[in-house]
Protein backbone atom coordinates (compact mmCIF):
# COMPACT_ATOMS: atom_id res chain seq x y z
CA UNK A 1 0.00 0.00 0.00
CA UNK A 2 1.59 3.22 -1.09
CA UNK A 3 0.66 6.66 -2.36
CA UNK A 4 -2.58 8.30 -3.43
CA UNK A 5 -2.38 7.03 -7.02
CA UNK A 6 -2.35 3.37 -6.00
CA UNK A 7 -5.72 1.64 -6.03
CA UNK A 8 -6.59 -0.17 -2.83
CA UNK A 9 -9.26 -2.32 -1.27
CA UNK A 10 -10.57 -1.61 2.23
CA UNK A 11 -11.85 -4.20 4.70
CA UNK A 12 -14.00 -2.83 7.53
CA UNK A 13 -14.18 -5.21 10.50
CA UNK A 14 -16.97 -5.08 13.07
CA UNK A 15 -17.24 -7.35 16.10
CA UNK A 16 -20.71 -7.64 17.62
CA UNK A 17 -22.27 -9.34 20.62
CA UNK A 18 -25.96 -8.60 21.27
CA UNK A 19 -25.82 -5.22 19.53
CA UNK A 20 -29.38 -5.03 18.19
CA UNK A 21 -29.68 -1.42 19.37
CA UNK A 22 -26.62 -0.19 17.52
CA UNK A 23 -25.59 -2.46 14.65
CA UNK A 24 -28.20 -1.08 12.24
CA UNK A 25 -27.12 2.50 12.97
CA UNK A 26 -23.49 1.60 12.29
CA UNK A 27 -24.16 -0.25 9.02
CA UNK A 28 -26.33 2.65 7.86
CA UNK A 29 -23.64 5.14 8.89
CA UNK A 30 -20.98 3.29 6.89
CA UNK A 31 -23.06 3.49 3.72
CA UNK A 32 -22.81 7.30 3.86
CA UNK A 33 -19.13 7.58 4.77
CA UNK A 34 -16.81 9.28 2.28
CA UNK A 35 -13.76 7.24 1.28
CA UNK A 36 -10.45 8.48 -0.15
CA UNK A 37 -10.27 8.22 -3.97
CA UNK A 38 -7.59 5.53 -3.78
CA UNK A 39 -10.11 3.17 -2.14
CA UNK A 40 -11.82 1.69 -5.18
CA UNK A 41 -13.37 -1.32 -3.48
CA UNK A 42 -14.43 -2.17 0.05
CA UNK A 43 -16.07 -4.87 2.12
CA UNK A 44 -17.72 -4.88 5.55
CA UNK A 45 -17.07 -8.00 7.62
CA UNK A 46 -19.28 -8.43 10.69
CA UNK A 47 -18.46 -11.14 13.21
CA UNK A 48 -21.53 -11.84 15.37
CA UNK A 49 -20.48 -13.88 18.39
CA UNK A 50 -23.04 -15.95 20.28
CA UNK A 51 -25.77 -13.34 19.85
CA UNK A 52 -29.09 -14.11 21.55
CA UNK A 53 -30.95 -10.98 20.43
CA UNK A 54 -31.84 -9.63 16.96
CA UNK A 55 -28.28 -8.68 15.96
CA UNK A 56 -27.94 -11.39 13.30
CA UNK A 57 -31.39 -10.86 11.70
CA UNK A 58 -30.69 -7.12 11.49
CA UNK A 59 -27.34 -7.75 9.78
CA UNK A 60 -29.00 -10.11 7.31
CA UNK A 61 -31.61 -7.47 6.50
CA UNK A 62 -28.84 -5.03 5.60
CA UNK A 63 -27.08 -7.71 3.56
CA UNK A 64 -30.07 -7.89 1.20
CA UNK A 65 -29.55 -4.18 0.45
CA UNK A 66 -25.75 -4.07 0.50
CA UNK A 67 -23.74 -6.89 -1.08
CA UNK A 68 -20.53 -5.54 0.47
CA UNK A 69 -21.61 -6.78 3.91
CA UNK A 70 -20.36 -10.24 4.89
CA UNK A 71 -21.46 -12.07 8.03
CA UNK A 72 -19.40 -14.49 10.09
CA UNK A 73 -21.62 -16.02 12.74
CA UNK A 74 -20.10 -17.65 15.81
CA UNK A 75 -22.54 -19.88 17.66
CA UNK A 76 -20.65 -19.26 20.89
CA UNK A 77 -18.83 -16.23 22.22
CA UNK A 78 -15.11 -16.97 22.35
CA UNK A 79 -13.85 -13.42 22.97
CA UNK A 80 -12.98 -10.39 20.86
CA UNK A 81 -9.50 -11.58 19.87
CA UNK A 82 -10.97 -14.82 18.50
CA UNK A 83 -13.59 -12.85 16.56
CA UNK A 84 -10.96 -10.48 15.16
CA UNK A 85 -8.84 -13.42 14.02
CA UNK A 86 -11.78 -14.85 12.07
CA UNK A 87 -12.33 -11.45 10.45
CA UNK A 88 -8.64 -11.00 9.64
CA UNK A 89 -8.60 -14.45 8.08
CA UNK A 90 -11.53 -13.52 5.84
CA UNK A 91 -10.46 -9.97 5.00
CA UNK A 92 -9.18 -9.36 1.47
CA UNK A 93 -8.36 -5.65 1.74
CA UNK A 94 -5.01 -3.88 1.55
CA UNK A 95 -5.94 -2.02 4.71
CA UNK A 96 -8.25 -2.93 7.57
CA UNK A 97 -10.42 -0.62 9.69
CA UNK A 98 -11.63 -1.82 13.09
CA UNK A 99 -14.91 -0.43 14.45
CA UNK A 100 -16.78 -1.93 17.41
CA UNK A 101 -20.50 -2.38 16.84
CA UNK A 102 -21.32 0.25 19.50
CA UNK A 103 -19.33 3.04 17.82
CA UNK A 104 -20.50 5.53 15.16
CA UNK A 105 -17.91 7.30 12.98
CA UNK A 106 -18.48 11.05 12.64
CA UNK A 107 -19.02 12.58 9.21
CA UNK A 108 -15.91 11.95 7.06
CA UNK A 109 -14.50 9.86 9.89
CA UNK A 110 -13.36 7.03 7.63
CA UNK A 111 -11.78 9.47 5.17
CA UNK A 112 -9.66 11.10 7.89
CA UNK A 113 -8.75 7.71 9.38
CA UNK A 114 -7.47 6.19 6.13
CA UNK A 115 -5.65 9.09 4.43
CA UNK A 116 -2.59 9.03 6.76
CA UNK A 117 -1.79 5.60 5.28
CA UNK A 118 -0.76 7.43 2.10
CA UNK A 119 2.58 7.80 3.87
CA UNK A 120 4.30 4.42 3.30
CA UNK A 121 6.06 4.71 6.67
CA UNK A 122 2.74 4.77 8.56
CA UNK A 123 1.44 1.27 9.38
CA UNK A 124 -1.38 2.01 11.83
CA UNK A 125 -3.65 5.03 12.32
CA UNK A 126 -5.69 5.85 15.40
CA UNK A 127 -8.89 7.82 15.35
CA UNK A 128 -10.17 9.95 18.23
CA UNK A 129 -12.86 8.38 20.45
CA UNK A 130 -15.40 10.82 21.88
CA UNK A 131 -18.59 10.58 23.86
CA UNK A 132 -21.65 10.89 21.68
CA UNK A 133 -22.78 14.51 22.28
CA UNK A 134 -26.44 13.42 22.11
CA UNK A 135 -26.05 10.99 25.00
CA UNK A 136 -23.46 12.44 27.35
CA UNK A 137 -23.41 11.69 31.05
CA UNK A 138 -23.65 14.34 33.77
CA UNK A 139 -21.74 15.23 36.94
CA UNK A 140 -18.56 13.49 38.08
CA UNK A 141 -19.10 10.47 35.80
CA UNK A 142 -19.29 12.82 32.83
CA UNK A 143 -16.03 14.45 33.90
CA UNK A 144 -14.33 11.06 34.24
CA UNK A 145 -15.50 10.03 30.77
CA UNK A 146 -14.49 13.31 29.13
CA UNK A 147 -11.22 13.39 31.06
CA UNK A 148 -10.30 9.87 29.91
CA UNK A 149 -10.61 10.79 26.23
CA UNK A 150 -9.35 14.36 26.60
CA UNK A 151 -6.12 13.37 28.37
CA UNK A 152 -5.60 10.47 25.96
CA UNK A 153 -6.00 12.90 23.05
CA UNK A 154 -3.53 15.37 24.58
CA UNK A 155 -1.04 12.56 25.06
CA UNK A 156 -1.48 11.29 21.50
CA UNK A 157 -0.97 14.80 20.13
CA UNK A 158 2.27 15.09 22.10
CA UNK A 159 3.54 11.67 21.04
CA UNK A 160 2.37 12.19 17.46
CA UNK A 161 4.57 15.25 17.05
CA UNK A 162 7.57 13.33 18.37
CA UNK A 163 6.86 10.14 16.39
CA UNK A 164 6.68 8.18 19.66
CA UNK A 165 3.07 6.95 19.70
CA UNK A 166 2.70 3.27 20.58
CA UNK A 167 -1.03 3.10 21.10
CA UNK A 168 -4.23 3.32 19.10
CA UNK A 169 -7.84 3.54 20.14
CA UNK A 170 -9.67 0.27 19.64
CA UNK A 171 -12.80 2.36 19.12
CA UNK A 172 -11.66 3.46 15.66
CA UNK A 173 -8.39 2.42 14.03
CA UNK A 174 -6.90 1.42 10.67
CA UNK A 175 -3.87 -0.66 9.78
CA UNK A 176 -2.08 -2.08 6.76
CA UNK A 177 -3.36 -5.61 6.26
CA UNK A 178 0.04 -7.27 6.72
CA UNK A 179 0.87 -5.49 9.99
CA UNK A 180 -0.76 -8.06 12.31
CA UNK A 181 -2.00 -11.36 10.91
CA UNK A 182 -3.20 -12.89 14.16
CA UNK A 183 -3.86 -11.77 17.72
CA UNK A 184 -3.25 -14.11 20.68
CA UNK A 185 -6.73 -15.27 21.69
CA UNK A 186 -6.09 -14.67 25.38
CA UNK A 187 -5.39 -11.01 24.53
CA UNK A 188 -7.61 -8.53 26.37
CA UNK A 189 -6.41 -5.24 24.83
CA UNK A 190 -6.28 -6.01 21.11
CA UNK A 191 -5.66 -2.34 20.30
CA UNK A 192 -2.64 -2.18 22.60
CA UNK A 193 -1.26 -5.45 21.21
CA UNK A 194 -1.63 -4.30 17.60
CA UNK A 195 -0.03 -0.95 18.44
CA UNK A 196 3.05 -2.38 20.12
CA UNK A 197 3.60 -4.90 17.32
CA UNK A 198 3.00 -2.22 14.67
CA UNK A 199 5.52 0.17 16.21
CA UNK A 200 8.26 -2.35 15.44
CA UNK A 201 7.30 -2.18 11.75
CA UNK A 202 6.74 1.53 11.18
CA UNK A 203 5.00 4.64 12.48
CA UNK A 204 1.70 5.02 14.28
CA UNK A 205 -0.24 8.15 13.35
CA UNK A 206 -2.95 9.89 15.36
CA UNK A 207 -5.73 11.35 13.20
CA UNK A 208 -7.65 13.76 15.48
CA UNK A 209 -10.29 14.50 12.83
CA UNK A 210 -11.18 10.81 12.57
CA UNK A 211 -13.79 10.83 15.32
CA UNK A 212 -15.65 7.76 16.53
CA UNK A 213 -18.60 8.40 18.84
CA UNK A 214 -19.42 5.95 21.59
CA UNK A 215 -21.06 5.80 25.00
CA UNK A 216 -18.91 5.83 28.11
CA UNK A 217 -20.11 4.18 31.34
CA UNK A 218 -22.86 6.13 33.08
CA UNK A 219 -21.97 5.09 36.65
CA UNK A 220 -18.82 4.75 38.72
CA UNK A 221 -19.03 0.98 39.04
CA UNK A 222 -19.13 0.44 35.26
CA UNK A 223 -16.39 3.03 34.72
CA UNK A 224 -14.09 1.27 37.20
CA UNK A 225 -14.79 -2.15 35.68
CA UNK A 226 -14.09 -0.90 32.16
CA UNK A 227 -10.88 0.91 33.08
CA UNK A 228 -9.78 -2.05 35.23
CA UNK A 229 -10.03 -4.35 32.21
CA UNK A 230 -8.21 -1.83 29.99
CA UNK A 231 -5.32 -1.50 32.44
CA UNK A 232 -5.10 -5.26 32.94
CA UNK A 233 -4.88 -5.50 29.15
CA UNK A 234 -1.97 -3.05 29.08
CA UNK A 235 -0.08 -5.13 31.63
CA UNK A 236 -0.86 -8.26 29.64
CA UNK A 237 0.38 -6.61 26.43
CA UNK A 238 3.80 -6.26 28.03
CA UNK A 239 3.82 -9.97 28.85
CA UNK A 240 2.82 -10.85 25.28
CA UNK A 241 5.07 -8.43 23.39
CA UNK A 242 7.74 -7.14 25.74
CA UNK A 243 6.47 -3.57 25.30
CA UNK A 244 3.92 -1.28 26.91
CA UNK A 245 1.46 0.89 25.00
CA UNK A 246 2.04 4.63 25.43
CA UNK A 247 -0.88 5.46 27.70
CA UNK A 248 -0.95 7.53 30.89
CA UNK A 249 -1.13 4.38 33.03
CA UNK A 250 2.30 3.25 31.85
CA UNK A 251 3.97 6.58 31.05
CA UNK A 252 3.56 7.80 34.64
CA UNK A 253 6.44 5.45 35.48
CA UNK A 254 8.37 5.16 32.19
CA UNK A 255 8.17 8.80 31.01
CA UNK A 256 6.87 10.86 33.95
CA UNK A 257 7.86 14.17 32.31
CA UNK A 258 5.45 13.50 29.43
CA UNK A 259 2.66 12.46 31.78
CA UNK A 260 3.21 15.62 33.85
CA UNK A 261 3.14 17.80 30.72
CA UNK A 262 -0.25 16.38 29.76
CA UNK A 263 -1.68 16.84 33.26
CA UNK A 264 -0.46 20.45 33.39
CA UNK A 265 -2.21 21.07 30.09
CA UNK A 266 -5.44 19.66 31.53
CA UNK A 267 -5.22 22.01 34.54
CA UNK A 268 -4.22 25.09 32.54
CA UNK A 269 -7.22 24.70 30.26
CA UNK A 270 -9.57 25.07 33.22
CA UNK A 271 -8.64 25.58 36.86
CA UNK A 272 -12.19 24.51 37.77
CA UNK A 273 -11.19 20.96 36.90
CA UNK A 274 -8.70 20.68 39.78
CA UNK A 275 -11.19 19.23 42.34
CA UNK A 276 -12.51 16.79 39.74
CA UNK A 277 -8.97 15.85 38.77
CA UNK A 278 -8.16 15.08 42.40
CA UNK A 279 -11.24 12.84 42.62
CA UNK A 280 -10.30 11.17 39.35
CA UNK A 281 -6.80 10.47 40.71
CA UNK A 282 -8.32 8.63 43.67
CA UNK A 283 -10.53 6.57 41.35
CA UNK A 284 -7.59 5.77 39.04
CA UNK A 285 -5.48 4.67 42.02
CA UNK A 286 -8.19 2.22 43.03
CA UNK A 287 -8.38 0.93 39.45
CA UNK A 288 -4.61 0.48 39.36
CA UNK A 289 -4.66 -1.61 42.54
CA UNK A 290 -7.53 -3.76 41.24
CA UNK A 291 -5.74 -4.36 37.94
CA UNK A 292 -2.58 -5.42 39.77
CA UNK A 293 -4.61 -7.85 41.87
CA UNK A 294 -6.21 -9.22 38.68
CA UNK A 295 -2.74 -9.80 37.28
CA UNK A 296 -1.54 -11.56 40.41
CA UNK A 297 -4.62 -13.79 40.37
CA UNK A 298 -4.21 -14.37 36.61
CA UNK A 299 -7.81 -13.34 36.01
CA UNK A 300 -9.07 -14.10 32.51
CA UNK A 301 -10.73 -11.23 30.63
CA UNK A 302 -10.70 -12.64 27.08
CA UNK A 303 -14.49 -13.01 27.33
CA UNK A 304 -15.37 -9.96 29.38
CA UNK A 305 -18.72 -9.15 31.02
CA UNK A 306 -20.80 -6.71 28.97
CA UNK A 307 -21.04 -3.20 30.44
CA UNK A 308 -24.64 -2.37 29.65
CA UNK A 309 -24.37 1.38 30.25
CA UNK A 310 -22.01 1.68 27.27
CA UNK A 311 -24.64 0.37 24.87
CA UNK A 312 -26.87 2.53 22.71
CA UNK A 313 -30.19 3.70 24.12
CA UNK A 314 -33.38 4.70 22.35
CA UNK A 315 -32.61 8.36 21.61
CA UNK A 316 -28.93 8.07 20.61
Amino acid sequence: MGGIDEKMKLSIVICAYNEEKGIGNLLRNLSFQRLPPEITEHEIIVVASGCTDRTVPIIKEFMTENSKIKLIEEKERWGKAAALNKALGAATGDCVVFIPADVLPAENGLYHLITPLRDPKVVVVSGRPMQNPKCKNTGFVNYLADMTYRIWGRLMDTLNDAGLATHCSGEFMAMRADTVIRIPEECVADDAYISVVAKKKGFIKFAPKAIGYNLMPSNIRDYVNQRRRWLYGHFQTYRLTGGYPTVMDTLIFSKPHLALKVLIGEIRESLKRIPFLFGATVVETIIYVLAIIDGLLNRQYAIWPVIESTKWVENC
